[in-house]
């Protein structure tokens, strides 16, 4: 019953043909009309066939000897190269830019699998096209050897350490009567036409159809990538051309299989704005990394062809400014040309721009005290003095905000441009004052003289020959010393610098400070003895690093029975004497601190006894504006009694009030009240040259906000110098 009902229900289907189809006995070609007709079997068809697709696809590659041959041959070279992330940028702490970053068009060459003589004619063409566009590229060989007629520049000795140099030509010194000939590949040819030669056709094939002058284009390219030969090889391509402009680029572009190899990138060049130079030994500048660099960045992903901060916040916060880089594909033809297959260079890994870093400089105050500085040193220079020889040349400044211990302006003449580095690899002008700034040994251009010179403090000293004897209970602020315009401590006579036959009579220490009475603080201070003078030195500063955020801090000296151990092979001369006391309290001796350290420990008197942390770094910005690394404000309280600290104020104000203050006259008529101390300090070559002045200060006086010390090397005069701090708290309270 079942089966007939399965036979009634059976359709037969009769073709034009007379021919049926149907049920079991259904034709193929009625199968695959049904198949193609349902979507379905149409799908899992198509995947039947890509699948033997790929498996025929892979069998060929696997099974075939010369299959990675063939691929090889008809596909174009892609490599991956270094994308340089952007360096950060430098502000003062208005926003002002100091140092930024701007972007320039390179041109690089790359390995394309080209034979000698292809290579050759290819960087002929290139240099050709450069040349006739105005671009330049790079004459490293110029340096050493040129034709028309063929010669080496520089000495013998030269050319022989340049041809012996083992990174580049590795040849030997040949014996004595040895005739090298061009095609020797071992020894130093001392002829500079066998040399031509040499270069010419045994080391760089170049073809005898090319002229001297076409063969000489050839070698400087070819030379710049021999240089770099084992990183050209293994896929880095070398740069030949920088700073082109972006026509020159396009038509490379456009041009691609006639430059094969030959690739275009952009790279990040520092540029300093031109207020940076008043702030060069801050900011200072960036260059090529050291083998000394190399060894301490490499662990952290630095390459040996890294730019980095050389010197001030550039070297300081490098591991901020200098970003990470990223890696992208390149793209070469061969000679497949438009069949090799290329690479998106969207893929690979985006480079992270640098950090920004926000000094606490105020370039406004900076350019005050860099004029100031050099006004005043001009002034100095033509003023009539019997002490003066007329030889002020240079000198330092620094403002701090006595309360953060931010470092406002910290100025250093003579100056140097950091533009002049950032240049001198294309500027022959800019190459040349970077020589000459280095080779500078007299004026010393490059030195930061506010934190990497130590100076006599002279009388600016005597604040703290007074808090040790305050503290050690010698005098109290109302002792009377007599000073008899001569005197003898130790077996060593002693003379009143104004008063030599009566001295000042009688003083207490407002009046002892104010005339800045050196017979007044020799005898305190022999009383009071050098243990006690030296450890009060040390606890406001004096003779050790005070922390700042820069490079190249020298830590000072201070005169104690031990340093003058350390400082004196003789042991006759390794005695301490009363006399040596005495001449420490005014400043001298073996007493030898930075003005950043004198600034410090001025701060310390107006700020009620706290050694603040002197920094020029604000705050590390990201970005997107987001602070990355916060300003860090530290101090530690001087454990100094407050009511001498009141006296040893009164008395630096008196310095501005007395009528025989020694720096009354400097800012007479000044708005706001000024505690202050000048000091003149010998440097034992007053035979020769003048004695330095010296100057600090706070302001104002019962309020204080910022500090001032400075200094003009052989100046004469502490006074002197008063205008300069004068010009900078005009300045900073807006009064001019």
């Amino acid at each position: 019953m079942t089966s007939r009902r399965r036979n009634a229900e059976r359709k037969v289907v009769r073709r034009p043909e007379g021919r049926e189809t149907g049920g079991e006995g259904s034709s193929f070609f009625a199968r695959a009309r049904r198949l193609l007709r349902d979507r379905y079997g149409l799908l899992a068809l198509l995947f039947v066939l890509c699948g033997v697709l790929i498996f025929a696809t892979t069998a060929s590659l696997q099974l075939t000897p010369t299959a990675g041959v063939e691929i090889g041959s008809t596909t174009g070279v892609s490599q991956q190269r270094v994308v340089k992330a952007t360096r950060g940028d430098i502000y003062d702490r208005t926003g002002q830019p100091l140092a930024v970053s701007s972007t320039i068009l390179d041109l690089s060459v790359a390995y394309a699998g080209l034979d000698s003589a292809s290579l050759n004619a290819m960087l002929l063409d290139l240099a050709q096209m450069l040349e006739a566009r105005g671009e330049t590229y790079d004459d490293g060989l110029a340096d050493h050897f040129t034709v028309g007629p063929a010669k080496f520049v520089g000495t013998d000795a030269d050319t022989a350490v340049w041809q012996t140099d083992k990174s580049l030509f590795g040849l030997k010194a040949a014996p004595t009567g040895t005739v090298v000939s061009y095609y020797d590949k071992t020894y130093v040819k001392t002829d500079p036409y066998v040399f031509y030669r040499y270069l010419r056709e045994t080391l760089f094939q170049i073809d005898a159809k090319y002229n001297d002058a076409d063969a000489y284009r050839i070698m400087r390219l070819r030379y710049v990538i021999f240089k770099n030969s084992w990183a050209f090889r293994t896929g880095t391509p070398i740069q030949v051309s920088t700073d082109v402009q972006s026509t020159t680029v396009h038509f490379l572009e456009e041009q691609n299989f006639r430059f094969r190899g030959v690739l275009s990138s952009t790279e990040s060049r520092r540029v300093y704005l031109p207020d940076a130079k008043y702030a060069s030994h801050v900011i200072g500048y960036v260059g090529a990394i050291s083998a000394k660099q190399y060894d301490e960045l490499s662990a952290v992903g630095y390459s040996p062809n890294e730019i980095v901060g050389q010197t001030g916040i550039e070297a300081y916060a490098e591991r901020y400014l200098h970003g990470v880089d990223g890696v992208e594909p390149y793209n070469v033809w061969t000679s497949a040309g438009a069949a090799g297959i290329f690479f998106s260079e969207a893929a690979g890994r985006a480079s992270v721009s640098g950090y920004d870093v926000r000094l606490t400089l105020d370039m406004r105050l900076q350019k005050v005290a860099i004029d100031s500085l050099v006004k005043n040193i001009e002034y100095i220079k033509q003023k009539q003095d019997s002490k003066s020889k007329n030889d002020a040349d240079s000198g330092a400044v620094v403002m701090m905000d006595v309360r953060t211990g931010e470092i406002l302006a910290m100025a250093s003449y003579p100056y140097y441009d950091p533009n002049d580095f950032a240049n001198a690899g294309s500027d022959p002008a800019a190459a040349k004052r970077v020589a000459a700034y280095l080779a500078d040994t007299k004026d010393k251009p490059m030195l930061n003289r506010a934190i990497m010179e130590n100076y006599a403090p002279g009388s600016t000293f005597k604040p703290i020959t007074a808090i040790a004897a305050l503290e050690s209970g010698t005098i109290t602020p109302t002792t009377v010393v007599h000073d008899p315009g001569t005197v003898d401590i130790g077996g060593w006579t002693f003379h009143c610098l104004e008063y030599p036959l009566h001295g000042h009579g009688d003083l207490v220490l407002t009046r002892g400070m104010a005339t800045s009475c050196n017979i007044f603080f020799q005898l305190i201070g022999s009383w009071t003895g050098i243990d006690q003078i030296d450890a009060w030195g040390a606890r406001f500063g004096l003779g050790e690093y005070t922390g700042v955020d820069l490079p190249g801090e020298v830590r000072g000296i201070r005169a104690s029975k031990e340093m003058k151990k350390r400082l004196r092979m003789n042991p006759e001369d390794q005695v301490w004497f009363p006399a040596d006391t005495a001449q420490t309290a005014i400043g001298q001796f073996d007493n030898s601190f930075t003005i950043l350290q004198l600034c410090r420990y001025t701060a310390a008197l107006a700020n009620g006894g706290y050694l603040v942390t002197p920094h020029v770094i604000k705050e590390i910005v990201r970005s997107d504006g987001s602070i990355l690394v916060p300003e860090t404000l530290a101090k530690t309280k001087i454990d100094v009694s407050d009511a001498n600290l009141a006296a040893i104020r009164t008395a630096m104000k008196a310095v501005v009030t007395d009528r025989q203050g020694t720096g009354r006259a400097a800012f007479k008529g000044f708005p706001i009240a000024v505690a202050c101390k000048t000091g003149t300090a010998e440097t034992g070559l007053e035979d020769k040259s003048s004695s330095n002045a010296l100057f600090i200060c706070y302001a104002p006086a019962d309020n204080p906000q910022v500090a001032i010390a400075q200094i003009v090397e052989k100046g004469v005069w502490g006074s002197n110098t008063a205008g300069i701090a004068r010009d900078l708290l005009t300045a900073y309270f807006g009064l001019g």
